[in-house]
């Protein structure tokens, strides 16, 4: 039996109809396909945008900041071209288109004092001059007063020179006289001359304090110059050499002042009775100081020399006629020297003949007998007061803003012997001893600020008995101040 043979149709057909399924299925995706690539060349063409974008904005940021970077450094090319008024010494600043610094410096000081003897309306105590026991004075009492006076007021300024710094300093406060009597005017006060000088190349040359001066600067609230302690300022021409290791020399013509006291009273060429003056300025007073200075404070010896001179020509009988002179020295050590961190001890020691303006004891440095009973031109005399001082003192800090000083001073003087036969009124002014002892504490709370309490004895005792019968003066002050500094 043969076998059947097998029918095409219904494999035929089934190829047909998958065939016809694939293409239904290809029909179906492609669209699909189609849609998905052209969404992806989309976001490829957005992220191409993107990228474009961003690399445009980096470009336009680096110019930006090159344009920011070049203007800066323009700004500052001009700046640097600019003269620049930082000055060349603390709290200065440059004149622009000079090699000149300046500083406005000073002080206004507040200074409340109360007298518990006798009644001295002085803004200051000093030891040659307190109220005499028995003198009208002390029996009034003593009272309270307020001032502002001593407030202060500077100019400094420095020059770069082919012969080094100059410096120059004008200085004053309001201690000169008062520019009225009037009571109800207290506060009129002419302004006084401190310091008016210039240095350069070792030189000083104007008015400032004397070579023969006080080297320990202590710190006290009244605005006198201390027993013994030399601050009185004049003019001079000086001359410094430095002569290394902190050590100096200087050397100075100072302002005369021929003072003596005769019977009539005191003498000086500016200030006197006698017209014409008899008290004459021949020539300058000579200083002189040798000065070591380092980081444990310093120490200075000091020497003076000056003439003092007494003519009266006046008289047209050649037999009353005087004339006097008489050269006074004087030698001085002193200076500061630290202890424990910035606490430190001062003194001084002085000594000589004719110097007594130069220490603050006595007003004259001098005597003459001319106009004493039995004294004629021939016989007259002019003869020096001899004078010795001591200073003792110590200051102690603290905290790094309190402090307190307290300080003694004593100082002698030896007259002539007919001295004790001027006249009472004259004795007032003869000084044979003086003391005096101050202490005081101040505060600073902020840097520029200073505030104090002191206490101030001060006495003397004269030669011989005054008008009233007095031998002796006592000031006793309380003050205190408020001083800021700029």
């Amino acid at each position: 039996m043969s076998n059947p043979i097998p029918s095409r149709r219904p494999a035929s057909r089934s190829f047909w109809l998958g065939s016809a399924a694939l293409l239904g299925s290809l029909a179906v995706a492609a669209p699909a396909a189609a849609q998905s690539a052209a969404s992806l060349r989309g976001e490829l063409n957005a992220l191409q945008n993107r990228l474009q974008a961003l690399e445009a904005a980096q470009q336009r940021s680096a110019a930006e900041a090159a344009r920011a970077e070049a203007e800066q450094a323009q700004i500052r090319s001009r700046l640097a071209a600019q003269p620049s008024l930082a000055g060349s010494f603390p709290r200065s600043v440059k004149i622009p288109g000079t090699e000149t610094s300046v500083r406005l410096y000073g002080f206004a000081r507040l200074t409340g004092s109360y007298d518990f003897a006798g009644r001295n309306r002085s803004d200051v105590q000093s030891a040659h001059s307190v109220p005499l026991t028995r003198g009208a004075a002390a029996r009034q009492g003593g009272d309270f007063q307020f001032g502002a006076r001593r407030s202060r007021i500077g100019v400094e300024t420095r020059t770069e020179t082919a012969h080094g710094v100059a410096r120059s300093v004008l200085e004053m406060d309001f201690a000169g006289s008062q520019s009225t009597a009037s009571t109800s005017s207290q506060g009129n006060w002419i302004p006084r001359l401190r310091h008016a000088y210039v240095e350069l190349a070792g030189f000083t040359l104007g008015q400032t304090t004397s070579l023969f001066g006080d080297t320990a600067n202590p710190e006290f609230l009244d605005s006198y110059t201390y027993l013994g302690l030399t601050g009185f300022r004049q003019a001079q021409l000086r001359y410094t050499a430095g002569l290394g290791g902190g050590a100096s020399l200087s050397v100075a013509l100072e302002n005369p002042v021929s003072d003596f006291t005769a019977d009539g009273g005191s003498r000086v060429p500016d200030s006197e009775s006698s017209s014409p003056a008899v008290a004459i300025n021949r020539m300058p007073d000579l200083t002189l100081r040798l000065m070591q200075t380092g980081s444990w404070g310093n120490v200075a010896l000091q020497g003076l020399v000056r003439r003092i001179d007494y003519t009266n020509k006046a008289p047209l009988d050649p037999a009353q006629r005087f004339d006097g002179e008489q050269w006074g020295y004087g030698l001085a050590l002193g200076g500061s020297v630290a202890t424990f961190g910035k606490s430190r001890a001062f003194g001084r020691v002085a000594y000589g003949e004719g110097i007594g303006r130069y220490l603050e004891v006595i007003g004259s440095g001098a005597t003459s007998n001319a106009g004493l009973a039995g004294v004629t031109a021939r016989n007259a005399s002019l003869d020096l007061v001899k004078t010795s001082t001591v200073v003792l003192g110590y200051q102690q800090w603290w905290t790094d803003t309190v402090r307190s000083t307290v300080a003694g001073a004593l100082a002698r003087n030896s007259y002539s012997s007919y001295a004790r036969d001027f006249s009472a009124a004259t004795q007032n002014q003869l000084n044979r001893t003086t003391g005096q002892f101050v202490a005081n504490l101040v505060w600073s709370p902020i840097p520029d600020l200073d505030v104090g309490v002191e206490y101030d004895y001060a006495e003397r005792g004269l030669l011989s008995r005054s008008t009233e019968g007095a031998r002796r003066g006592v000031g006793q002050r309380l003050l205190t101040t408020a001083t800021y500094r700029f």
